[in-house]
């Protein structure tokens, strides 16, 4: 298997705020504003979404890479953008990306993280199956202090956070690193971070190898059996999902 980052005919449109391709089944999605660490303006939440809807209509993407360009992965919302959504000048309720709700995107999804990472960059993570991040990751989350109360956040960590973890992220706004996302389970990985985006082109590529009806169902009993109260009526539905996969494998 060839480097993710030593294939350079992957990236087309190098100037363009998010790149995206295919590749080994692999559909990759990278911010591209190195300049701004990749803070997300409004053009770059409707090209996100377009390329997650693309990837997700894909029948040639089995699993979705997300990566980011320069230094640091992502700084968050735009501040030009914040204050002109304050404003009215943007429609805030226009900036929000489609995948962080749930079972929009059935397909896996790897994220790669090195440098900050931060407010819209952690929901970004959060809404990612797996994750590997460089030792120079750090994750924050000011939105509280700064009167922004987020929701898909709180909602995406309880999934998969322990509440206190989450909670006093939320509530302090203070910086963490890649040693406390290991520790509460943010990441699946630590690596060096000129290791981040092969190792996570490397588990992308593994899932996007496997049967991805088998891949769809695991991902979404293994989120929706965390809803209380459920178990017995997830249990069902999958056993139903699982009868119409192995009868589709026979025919």
């Amino acid at each position: 298997m060839t480097a993710f980052n030593s294939n350079h005919d992957i990236v087309a449109n190098e100037k363009a705020l998010m790149q995206s391709g295919v590749r080994d089944n692999v559909g990759f999605l990278i911010l591209n504003r190195p300049e701004k660490r990749n803070a997300m303006s409004a053009e770059m939440y409707d090209l996100f979404n377009e390329a997650m809807r693309s990837h997700q209509e894909n029948t040639d993407v089995n699993a979705i890479l997300i990566a980011a360009n320069g230094p640091a992965f992502c700084a968050g919302g735009d501040l030009d953008m914040i204050s002109k959504a304050k404003s009215g000048v943007i429609d805030a309720n226009k900036l929000d990306l489609d995948f962080l709700q749930p079972g929009v995107i059935t397909k896996p999804i790897v994220c790669g993280v090195t440098g900050p990472c931060v407010g819209e960059g952690f929901a970004m993570v959060l809404a990612s199956d797996l994750v590997v991040c460089g030792t120079s990751a750090r994750f924050a989350l000011p939105e509280v202090a700064l009167g922004i109360p987020p929701v898909d956040i709180p909602l995406l960590a309880a999934r998969r956070l322990g509440a206190n973890y989450i909670l006093e992220a939320l509530l302090t706004g203070n910086w963490k690193d890649a040693q406390w996302a290991d520790k509460v389970g943010l990441v699946n990985e630590v690596v060096s971070d000129e290791m981040v985006r092969d190792t996570a082109f490397i588990l992308a590529s593994k899932i996007a190898s496997a049967p991805v009806s088998s891949v769809a169902l695991v991902k979404s009993l293994v989120y929706e059996a965390r809803v209380p109260g459920g178990a017995s009526a997830l249990r069902k539905h999958g056993a139903e999902i699982r009868t119409q996969i192995r009868e589709s494998a026979r025919n």
